[in-house]
């Protein structure tokens, strides 16, 4: 009887699965293993770019979230996030198949990233990373050669992502198994410093709101008028502020409130009866500022930063106005708010209701919602990896934006002694 045994010389795939299962078993955070997935992943493939998109549920529902990569920037792990169905990758996770393009950005559902640089890898091959019953993420490989991937690499692209599901499955059981006792400590990048204590409330996005929630129809132009006033609160509060960004957001909220074409748009949409008439209206004015951007295309192919975001800005007024139109408390005050971006409005709004502190789960640039939050004393932390695993709406956390740590639904003790170290 003939035996074969591959040893040294053996195709590299081989060994490179062994490799990736070796390194997927492994009880280190998944940020740590897709870190060093990656490379070998793009090593076997012949790939100039690899990365693993992670299904995630946060406040916008179900997404894909970059949580590993080699071959793009660093700051795009964690970042770069798309929905279920929305790009060549979303369409993968939906329809639960391999999809490749020779040309990403000729494709009827690419979806153009900003600061990515991927028109320099065209040739694009997403494949499903399926779970127990479900897609757990997807796996994208890229290369600068314009051609298709074939019917051989599409097979050994879903080979090498078994190992990245036993990784995913494995950090989530073990996440699972952490979470019984509900208490938890993260860690996050302090942005601004200072210490606060106070319940979980998820800063909404308008895609993420149930349809079932009662509004009153006539309330917008009340809720236009509570910002307004939360908008004078704010002002007060930072009343000889020097700090330019802080004055254009003031200036920029007020513009907006006051826009009478603006109001008329949004109280044009409320006629029906019930909150269908109110949510509608709003998605209606985010959808056309976020639409804005890319009808006026800059050189490259990228969008004007400036109305990107304007459009971001309107997107958060808009949710702030659904918050202030429900009879539900969404955004309390003394609240410790936690949202994807923090936006100069959201801040402003926080400053307003006096938030107790702001935090992301992503990276966040020093722009004018972090200036605003400054201003305003509200301590900030962003990167905190695993806050949606762990945190729920009504939680008890104590910040220490000192440096950078969430304690989840403490210790009486560690309560206590936060409450004496505040006086």
């Amino acid at each position: 009887m003939d035996v074969l045994v591959h040893g040294v010389g053996r195709d590299r795939s081989v060994d490179g699965i062994l490799r990736l299962i070796e390194v997927a078993g492994q009880e280190r955070p998944l940020a740590q293993l897709l870190a060093e997935m990656c490379p070998h992943v793009a090593a076997i493939a012949s790939a100039d770019i690899v990365s693993v998109y992670v299904r995630e549920h946060g406040p916008a529902g179900d997404c894909l979230v970059m949580r590993g990569n080699v071959g793009f920037p660093a700051s795009a792990v964690g970042t770069v996030s798309l929905r279920v169905g929305e790009g060549i990758t979303g369409l993968t996770a939906e329809c639960m198949r391999p999809v490749t393009v020779a040309v990403a950005e000729t494709d009827a559902s690419y979806k153009h990233v900003p600061g990515l640089g991927e028109e320099h890898f065209p040739s694009f091959l997403a494949v499903p990373l399926l779970g127990t019953g479900r897609v757990v993420g997807v796996l994208v490989l890229q290369r600068r050669s314009v051609e298709m991937f074939d019917a051989g690499e599409i097979a050994l692209a879903t080979a090498l992502g078994a190992p990245i599901v036993l990784a995913i499955e494995s950090a989530r059981r073990r996440t699972a198994d952490r979470q019984k006792g509900r208490s938890a400590r993260l860690a996050g990048v302090p942005m601004v410093p200072g210490t606060a204590m106070g319940r979980v409330a998820v800063i909404p996005t308008l895609t993420g709101l149930p349809e079932s929630s009662s509004v009153d129809p006539i309330d917008l132009g009340g809720a236009l008028d509570r910002l307004r006033g939360d908008l004078e609160r704010a002002s007060r509060r930072l009343r000889g502020e020097q700090d330019a960004e802080v004055r254009r957001a003031l200036d920029n909220l007020e513009l907006a409130l006051v826009d009478q074409r603006f109001r008329e748009r949004l109280l044009s949409g409320t006629s029906s009866i019930g909150q269908g008439g109110v949510l509608g209206a709003l998605r209606g004015v985010a959808r056309d500022y976020a639409r804005v951007p890319y009808r006026v295309p800059v050189r490259g192919g990228a969008i004007e930063p400036a109305l990107e975001e304007r459009a971001r800005e309107i997107e958060d007024l808009c949710v702030l106005l659904y918050a202030s139109a429900t009879r539900a408390n969404m955004l309390p005050h003394g609240g410790v708010w936690l949202g994807e971006r923090i936006g100069a409005f959201v801040a402003l709004c926080a400053v307003a209701r006096g938030a107790s502190a702001l935090v992301s789960d992503v990276r966040l640039d020093d722009g004018p919602g972090l200036a605003i939050a400054r201003a305003g004393e509200i301590p900030v932390v962003s990167q905190v990896d695993g806050l949606y695993a762990w945190v729920r709406p009504g939680d008890l956390v104590v910040v220490d934006a000192d440096v950078g740590i969430l304690r989840i639904n403490p210790a009486e003790s560690s309560v206590e002694s936060f409450r004496k170290s505040r006086g």
